[in-house]
């Protein structure tokens, strides 16, 4: 390919737990090639177990030098390939797996501008950059004593989440860095800086030490975001000298308002695979903040990732936290938030009662039960949670009960039922109670003018989790909804789905198997043209003009007002029933 055919190149890369993922896409969105290193296959010799070492303790770590080694295989075997001539790559960026932590020694920063092309990253970083041989991953579970003591700096799990859009997590890099300062003390002594894995990807392309990406660093326990700073108070959690912990953190992060290169590509890349000396390399981000990058979501539009357990993403203006959810600064929508939800139980669930109602695993009868328009489940709720739920926080449990309103008041009685009439019943209602439950939690989340001013529901207090509002707080709908992941192929949980989310402007179905790369590549190429001054347009609204609706999802019915607000009776029922949870 010439240059005049093709015009230009943009790279995204997702560094997730098992793999390093490149994709390459032209100036048209359209996707180039696809390149994976894959851990434990390709570079066997560190011997990992899905990318990570698992100790009994509940540490999860991964060895640095095994991604030095994979970016360079990765652009090893691109160079090889005739259809890209990296010389057209005009910019870089992507996602990293979040909340881990690679912790560079006092000489180590200094190294990556003087990376010679005729060695490899590894022989010329590895072991005399880094403090720590091995980084922190997100599935490590080993930090229970400083979540604790995170909350309790704050007050509680409510008020960190309020300060950082999360409560403490044992994954979060924040107590992961409280653990290596106490545990490690010597390690931390040695560390001169501390990079997210966002930012050390970005600073070996780079070839100099870049900042935190802001969005990320939302997912450190640390950062204040009504502040956009870090928190003295959260950084004492670590070290008593705020100070030299900022300077390890490598200062303020990067503000995500408005695209900035963090440099150049480093000149060993350019001399070793002929990429181009003025590629730019922009911010990195965690990977589900890039997952957001890769769709055409706007303020008000929820993702709905219907896999094994069930998580939901939100572009939204409202920040309002909850230590049952997260909230992190949007990578790319100045003034706005990506609210993640996640739930444990999905299709575990689903299956569960799928397999009684058919010894073969076959979804017909299940699907049949959840379209019926016969079967009266018009006064039943339930809650299945065979695992322990995340949102409503509570231990493995079934409920299930039939409802009425008080004749002489606006309450909701429930009876308790061990059963209803048959499993066909649970079938409808656990995929409404999923979805239920997903829609009273993003309604705090949506914009005031996202409300049916056409409903009234009434000023009858209702609760969940943290939150007592009257129920006209749920007269919100989201204005889009996209639906991804396995059951998404499945137009009966989808259909009911999109029922009881009501979106407004829209249901879309679609596949992302490349969605954090993806949404690297198109970070690169939003950036790179509105760094340039060729285009003005924010991001979401670029990538809405761009994006390839023909070809990439499949356009849903639209729900109608009446299904919609079928559903509005039974949100009450739901707040009385996780009560006796």
């Amino acid at each position: 390919m010439t240059a005049d055919k093709v015009g230009a190149f943009y790279l995204g890369f997702d560094l997730s737990t098992q793999q390093l993922k490149c994709l390459v896409i032209d100036q048209n969105l359209a996707l180039v090639h696809s390149e994976t290193i894959g851990f434990d296959k390709d570079l066997s010799h560190y011997k990992t177990t899905k990318g990570v070492y698992l100790h009994e303790d509940g540490t999860v770590e991964c060895p640095v030098a095994m991604w030095l080694e994979a970016v360079d295989l990765v652009f090893e075997r691109m160079s090889k390939h005739k259809h890209i001539d990296l010389s057209l790559v005009r910019a870089m960026s992507g996602s990293c797996q979040q909340h881990g932590s690679v912790y560079w020694a006092e000489s180590g920063p200094g190294l990556l501008p003087k990376l010679d092309s005729k060695q490899s990253l590894k022989q010329q970083l590895y072991p005399e950059a880094f403090s720590r041989n091995v980084a922190p991953n997100w599935q490590d579970h080993s930090t229970g004593e400083e979540c604790r003591e995170f909350e309790e700096s704050c007050g509680g799990a409510a008020q960190l989440a309020q300060v950082t859009g999360s409560r403490a997590h044992h994954r979060f890099t924040g107590p992961q860095i409280m653990k290596i300062a106490k545990k490690e003390p010597e390690v931390y002594r040695a560390t001169s800086k501390v990079s997210l894995v966002s930012s050390f990807l970005a600073s070996i392309l780079a070839g100099e030490f870049t900042p935190l990406e802001e969005a990320d660093a939302c997912g450190m326990n640390l950062y204040n975001i009504d502040k956009r700073d870090y928190d003295d108070k959260l950084l004492r959690n670590v070290d008593d000298d705020t100070e030299t912990l900022r300077s390890k953190l490598g200062g303020p992060p990067i503000n995500c308002d408005k695209p900035a290169p963090v440099g150049t590509l480093s000149p060993y890349f350019v001399e070793k695979y002929g990429l181009n000396p003025e590629c730019q390399i922009f911010p990195f981000t965690g990977d589900n903040l890039a997952t957001i990058c890769s769709l055409p979501l706007q303020p008000n539009d929820v993702l709905v990732s219907l896999g094994t357990s069930t998580t939901i993403l939100l572009v939204t203006d409202q920040y309002h936290p909850s230590p049952n959810y997260h909230l992190f600064i949007h990578p790319t929508i100045p003034r706005h938030y990506m609210g993640m939800i996640c739930y444990c139980n999905g299709a575990l669930a689903r299956e569960r009662i799928r397999d009684q109602l058919s010894e073969t695993h076959d979804w017909e009868p299940f699907n049949a039960a959840v379209k019926s328009t016969t079967l009266n489940t018009d006064n039943e709720i339930a809650c299945y949670f065979p695992l322990g739920e995340i949102v409503p926080n509570v231990p493995s449990s079934y409920r299930r009960a039939t409802f009425a309103k008080s004749p002489d008041s606006q309450e909701v009685k429930l009876e308790l039922k061990d059963a209803f009439a048959d499993i066909a019943h649970d079938a409808k209602n656990i995929v409404e109670s999923q979805a239920l439950s997903c829609r009273v939690r993003i309604s705090p989340l949506l914009s005031k003018d996202c409300a049916d001013p056409s409903v009234d529901l009434g000023d009858s207090m209702v609760h969940f989790d943290c939150d007592d509002f009257p129920l006209s707080e749920y007269k919100k709908r989201p204005r889009r909804a996209f639906f991804v992941g396995g059951a998404s192929k499945n137009d009966a949980i989808v259909e009911r789905f999109a029922q009881v989310l009501g979106a407004t402007d829209g249901n879309f179905r679609l596949e992302t198997p490349n969605s954090c790369a993806l949404g690297g590549c198109y970070r690169a190429m939003w950036s790179h043209l509105y760094y340039g001054g060729l285009t003005k347009a924010p991001f979401d609204n670029f990538l809405n003009e761009q994006f390839r609706w023909d070809t990439d999802v499949q356009s849903l019915s639209l729900t109608k007002d009446k299904e919609w607000q079928y559903f509005n009776n039974k949100i009450q029922a739901l707040s009385e029933l996780e009560k006796t949870l």
